[in-house]
């Protein structure tokens, strides 16, 4: 019993939330949802009109809002959050090496 209640009070605080992190999470997560859910059907359309060479992340257009402000809302979030994470020195956590997405590309040629 004292083992635990010591332990509990020399425990670190809890620090306190991150608002400028959190908000910039949620923001992007709620422009990802309206992409790739609640606007799907037009998302499905619209997925590929991204310039020869170029990605969804990055898709080379003079207007990346023209014709989908869904889209230009998440690309806008998405680099705010990557900007946030830079400036806190945190990079992404990939699901899996980019060395095996490279090689699934392979796969699809």
């Amino acid at each position: 019993m004292f083992a635990y209640l010591k332990k509990k009070l020399s425990s670190k605080p809890t620090p306190a939330p991150d608002e400028e992190y959190q908000k910039a999470v949620a923001e992007f997560v709620g422009a990802f949802e309206v992409v790739f859910h609640h606007d799907w059907d037009y998302a499905k359309t619209m997925i590929g009109d991204e310039e020869e060479g170029c990605t969804f992340l990055e898709p080379g257009l003079e207007d990346e809002v023209d014709d989908w402000g869904a889209r230009g809302a998440l690309l806008e979030k998405y680099r705010a959050l990557r900007d946030l994470m830079k400036k806190k020195k945190i990079g992404p956590q990939f699901p899996f090496s980019l060395e095996r997405v490279r090689e699934l590309k392979g796969r699809y040629r």
